[in-house]
Order: structure tokens, then C-alpha cells, then sequence
């Protein structure tokens, strides 16, 4: 009962302890799509001064003319290292660049080379219109934009470093004039990402970084220094451009490493959901690029054309939680072994004093167990005795009347040969006293085997003599068997075979079945015709014997299978032939039915299984089988 009791404070518990669950997967949820959006707004706010600063100094009158000046000067000598305009360009753009934090600048004509730039190796090459073509053309179609992050080598500087662009169309000097080249300032993603991206996490150890399209961070990361542990970054590395989103498989703060290249290695779960341009949040948890289990949300901007996503350690982000739980937990453990502890020594009396109890009732249900049995035992015993009784009235009924018959036959056949008064036996006599004995004989055998059937089947189901035979082969072997009982009783019988019928049956047992049917038709047929056919129907052997005798009352017809039923009529016979009927079908697997009405005849119908092979016609020779118990 104690137990009992706190089941429902067990379902409280578990209910309260999954609403505070779902209450704090709220909340993780809630804060990691805040400091997503503050994050975001942050970038975005950053990219659209960083663009409108850009395109005010594109537009700078002085920078137009000095532009203009040097593709004329181009036009006329192709030489732009010495010149004045050159020099012009850096000064002004010199203090812009220190101010805004770019790495330098860059003026790319209308057909991607350098005109000027703060590298003298840049000018007169391709280098970005090539590195970057994207946003180059879509600035020299009158669009400021800020490119996706690119390795560039510096051959001066003997290093390659990640850079971006933020490029804004120039126009000539003159009022609505057209674009003529391109200002592109190169600014390092890892500085001016970095910086707003990482004013925003949540917890101790979350992160927030950008992407791109193929899945490359574009920030610097917090955990440099485990990630060159892991071997995710080379030793001098930074990880901006050198890091991809790919889900290794398992943790590799542990030690856990996939066979496949990382390069071969899918993006994480996160990853690419964002770069086919999906927003999301998932507190269940995923791995992240180093295959720790973490939760994060995540979204993707077309206008930077760069993913965002923030992330915490799944552990982490739910230790409230899980203090939470263990204290519940183990709170109520306390309280269940208090509870089960006096529960145990409240059983222990209380099974003290049911132990007479208990002891009172073992010995009444021995006792009444004892009685059931006997009373078993009693009736199984007047079972046996009914049916030895029953048993030796059929064997000595069936087999008083044939040997009566043939007693009086031989003490006539006796009294002819001794006694000179009365005349010789004919040849007419004689053949009829052999038709007579041999039919009282064929009774006697007919009795012997439904004897011997019943006998055996007592013990359980016999043993078959399984082997190839055909049909109406067994069912004319049958009819002479009993063609002188039908003669005898004024019955003709008509066979209707439909084609040779093959099947695996015991001979003898069939032929006995038949004989017993066709029997039974004789002596209840009124001296009527008996029809036998024989037929194949949906992978069975049909037989079908059918008298047109006096038939049988619905009683009658219940109890008809039935061993050792006395019939005290003119017919005779306790229609043990019938039950034996019943048994060797059932032992092939098959059924009998019976279909009668009083004074319209009788039809018995067995049903035979065939071999598979035997349903379009004749079945293949197979070995005989010699012996077969059906269960």
C-alpha cells in the first residue's frame, strides 16, 4: 500500500520534471535565437556602413578625376607606376583605409585590370577581377557589394592571407557620367567579422561564427588551439578559410577519428540545412565540426551572402536542467528506500501472521486437489469399463451373427452327407453354400479389421503405409469385396469415375474405408441403386457414395460418426464402421461429411488432400514413403 501510494507522486514527479524540460529547451531555444538576431542585425548593420562608406568615397569627385586621369594616362603610354595620380589616390585613401581598418585598395578599369592600387604589384594584373569576378562585374554594373572571402597571395609579403571586397562603381567626372572602373577596398573577414560576431554567445562556452557556401568558417574560432590539437588546423594557422562544417562522425575531443578524408566528409546537419538557405534552431542536439554534441541556431543571408550561426555544448546548455533531475532524482530514491524499507518490515509481521493462514489453505486446495483427481481418476475408470464393455458387446455381436450363419451352413452341409434319407447336396446347393460362406467370411474379415482400426487408434494415431496409387484402382478392388453383399441385398452400384485420380494413400486403409461405406449402403439401401464417383476439385480427390435408402433422422445423423452406437432395427450393426470411416480419413488429413434426409437416402463425401504436383494431373513418381504418423 505505501508503494501504491507513491505511484502518484512518482507520475507527478515525471510529469513535473518533463515540464521543466520542455520549459528550459524554451528557453536554450529563446536564447540562441537572440543573440542569433542581435548578431545579425549587428553584421548587417556593419555591412551597410561599411558599403555606404565605400560608395561615398567612390563617388568623391577627386577620386573620379584622379580615376579618369589615369586610364587617359593608360590611353597614351601604359605606364601608371610613376604616376602623379597614382600618388594622388593613395594619399587620399590612405587615411580611409587606416580608419576603416582595410587591409588596402584597389581601382580595377572596366576590363578587370589594376589601374592603381596601394601594392605596386597589383597594378597592371587581374588579380582580383580574376580571384573575385562575381563582385568586381556586379560593381562595374552600378551596384555597391561586399564579396564572399577569398585567399590572396602577396608576393612581397611572401604570405596568402584571406581577404573580402567591398567594391563601389566609379563614374567620370562629369554630371551623370558613366561607370569607368570599380574601388574595391580588401578588408581581412577574420578582424571585421570577428569582432562583431564574437560579442555575442551563450554560455561559457558557446560561439558564434560565419560561413560560406561551402561550408568554410570566415571568422576566427574560440578554440583554436584544441582544434590544432585535433589536427582541424595546421600549426601557424588561422582558422578563417582553413575550417569547414564537417561532421566527423564521432567526438574528436576524445580521440574519435573517421576514416574518410575530411575533405570527402558530409557537412553537418546544421551547415547544410543553412547553405541551401533554410533558418533553424535545434535543441536536441547535432554533432558540430569537431563532433562534439551541441545545440545551436543557425539562418543564411543572401544579402552578405554568408551564413550565421551560434552554438553551445549540449551538456552545457542543459546543466540547470540535469542539476535539476539529479536532485529530484535522488530525493525521491531516498524516499522510496525509506518507504520499502518500512514496507519490508511491516510484510515481515504481517507474513508472520498469515503463515497459519496460508499454511490452513495449502492443505484444504491439497485436499481438494486430491478429491478432483480421485474423481478423475473414477470417471476415466468408468470410461474404460464402458468402452471394454461396449468393446466386447460390438466383437461378440458382429461376430456371433456370421458365425451363425456358417455354423448352420456346415450342420446342414453335415446332416446331407450322413443321413442317406435326406438327398445329396447339389451343385446348385453347393455353390450357393460357397456364396454364402465366402460373404460371411468377408463380414468376419471386414469385423476383424474395424476392430483392429479401433484398436489401434486408442494408442494414438497409427502409422500409414503411405505409397503412390491410383483412385478408381482402390474403388474396384473395394467393389469386389463387397459384390456378393450387394447381390445379396438387391443393390446395384454405378460408378462414375472423371479421369484417373493419383495420390500418396495407405492401400489398405482406403480399401477399407470404401468397403465400409459401400457396405453400409447396401444394408440401410432398401435394395435401391448406389452411386460411387470419384472426382479432383481444387487440389482434393472427391469420393462420393450415395444410396437411396431410408436415410436418417436429424438426431440420427449428429451422432453417426460415433463408436459403438446400437441400432436395434432390421439393418443391425453398433456403426463402429462409420467411426473407423471417420478415423483413417482423418489419419490421411482429409474430412467426411454426410448429407441425408429420412426416407431421400444418404450421401457420404470424403475429401482427400493431393500432392501440389498432382493438381494438373498426374503426379511424378516419388519414393515410397513407409510410414507417416498424422498428428
Amino acid at each position: 500500500m505505501p508503494l501504491t501510494a507513491l505511484l502518484p507522486i512518482g507520475l507527478v514527479l515525471l510529469l513535473s520534471l518533463y515540464e521543466i524540460q520542455s520549459i528550459h529547451r524554451r528557453n536554450v531555444a529563446a536564447a540562441l535565437q537572440a543573440v542569433l538576431s542581435t548578431t545579425h542585425k549587428g553584421l548587417l548593420t556593419w555591412a551597410r556602413q561599411t558599403k555606404a562608406s565605400a560608395g561615398y568615397w567612390a563617388n568623391d569627385p577627386s577620386i573620379r578625376r584622379a580615376v579618369a586621369a589615369l586610364l587617359e594616362q593608360r590611353r597614351e603610354n601604359g605606364s601608371l607606376h610613376g604616376s602623379p595620380y597614382l600618388q594622388e589616390l593613395r594619399r587620399a585613401l590612405e587615411n580611409v583605409v587606416q580608419q576603416n581598418g582595410c587591409l588596402g585598395f584597389d581601382v580595377i578599369a572596366m576590363d578587370g585590370s589594376h589601374i592603381a592600387s596601394d601594392r605596386d604589384e597589383h597594378i597592371a594584373t587581374k588579380i582580383l577581377s580574376v580571384r573575385d569576378p562575381g563582385t568586381t562585374t556586379a560593381a562595374m554594373r552600378g551596384s555597391v557589394v561586399i564579396g564572399a572571402p577569398f585567399f590572396l597571395p602577396s608576393p612581397s609579403l611572401g604570405e596568402v592571407a584571406a581577404v573580402l571586397l567591398v567594391a563601389a562603381p566609379v563614374r567620370a567626372p562629369a554630371e551623370g557620367g558613366e561607370i569607368i572602373a570599380t574601388l574595391a577596398f580588401r578588408i581581412d573577414p577574420a578582424k571585421q567579422f570577428t569582432e562583431t560576431v564574437q560579442r555575442g554567445q551563450v554560455g561559457a562556452g558557446g560561439e558564434t561564427y560565419a560561413f560560406d557556401k561551402r561550408g568554410r568558417v570566415v571568422t576566427e574560432l574560440r578554440f583554436a588551439q584544441s582544434l590544432r590539437e585535433m589536427g582541424l588546423l595546421a600549426a601557424g594557422d588561422r582558422s578563417t578559410l582553413n575550417v569547414e562544417l564537417r561532421d566527423p562522425g564521432g567526438d574528436m575531443s576524445y580521440g574519435v577519428r573517421d576514416s574518410l578524408p575530411r575533405s570527402e566528409q558530409p557537412l553537418t546537419r546544421m551547415a547544410t540545412s543553412a547553405v541551401a538557405g533554410n533558418a533553424g534552431v535545434d535543441v536536441d542536439g547535432y554533432r558540430d565540426y569537431r563532433g562534439v554534441n551541441v545545440v545551436g541556431a543557425w539562418l543564411w543571408d543572401p544579402e552578405l551572402d554568408l551564413g550565421l550561426a551560434t552554438e553551445i555544448d549540449k551538456a552545457e546548455a542543459y546543466i540547470v536542467f540535469h542539476t535539476t533531475r539529479r536532485v529530484v532524482l535522488t530525493a525521491c530514491a531516498a524516499m522510496l528506500l525509506v518507504t520499502l524499507t518500512m514496507t519490508l518490515l511491516l510484510q515481515r509481521r504481517a507474513r508472520d501472521l498469515a503463515t497459519g493462514v496460508a499454511r490452513e489453505q495449502d492443505l484444504r486446495r491439497e485436499l481438494e486437489d486430491r478429491v478432483r483427481r480421485l474423481e478423475c481418476a473414477e470417471a476415466a475408470l468408468k470410461d474404460a469399463v464402458r468402452v471394454r464393455e461396449e468393446f466386447l458387446r460390438f466383437a461378440s455381436h458382429e461376430l456371433r451373427t456370421p458365425l451363425t450363419s456358417l455354423r448352420l451352413l456346415y450342420e446342414h452341409m453335415l446332416r446331407s452327407r450322413s443321413q442317406p434319407v435326406m438327398p445329396a447336396m447339389g451343385t446348385k446347393e453347393i455353390g450357393r453354400f460357397l456364396k454364402v460362406s465366402s460373404r460371411e467370411l468377408a463380414r468376419i474379415t471386414q469385423v476383424i479389421n474395424n476392430m483392429f482400426v479401433v484398436a489401434s487408434f486408442s494408442t494414438g494415431p497409427p502409422a500409414l503405409n503411405l505409397e503412390r496409387a491410383e483412385l478408381n484402382e482402390l474403388v474396384r478392388r473395394s467393389v469386389r469385396q463387397v459384390t456378393e453383399q450387394l447381390e445379396a441385398d438387391g443393390c446395384s452400384l454405378e460408378l462414375r469415375p472423371d479421369g484417373p485420380v493419383f495420390g500418396y494413400w495407405d492401400r489398405s486403409r482406403i480399401e477399407q474405408v470404401l468397403a465400409n461405406l459401400l457396405s453400409n449402403a447396401s444394408r440401410h439401401g432398401a435394395g435401391q441403386p448406389i452411386t460411387l464417383s470419384v472426382s479432383r476439385q481444387n487440389g482434393s480427390a472427391l469420393i462420393s457414395v450415395r444410396d437411396r435408402g431410408v436415410g436418417m433422422t436429424p438426431e440420427q445423423q449428429d451422432k453417426v460418426f460415433e463408436p459403438f452406437r446400437w441400432q436395434p432395427d432390421a439393418h443391425g450393426g453398433l456403426g463402429v464402421g462409420l467411426y473407423v470411416c471417420k478415423l483413417i480419413v482423418w489419419a490421411h488429413g482429409g474430412e467426411i461429411v454426410v448429407e441425408t434426409e429420412p426416407g431421400a437416402g444418404t450421401t457420404f463425401c470424403i475429401r482427400l488432400p493431393l500432392p501440389p504436383e498432382a493438381e494438373g494431373g498426374d503426379v511424378a513418381p516419388k519414393p515410397e514413403t513407409k510410414a507417416r504418423t498424422t498428428e
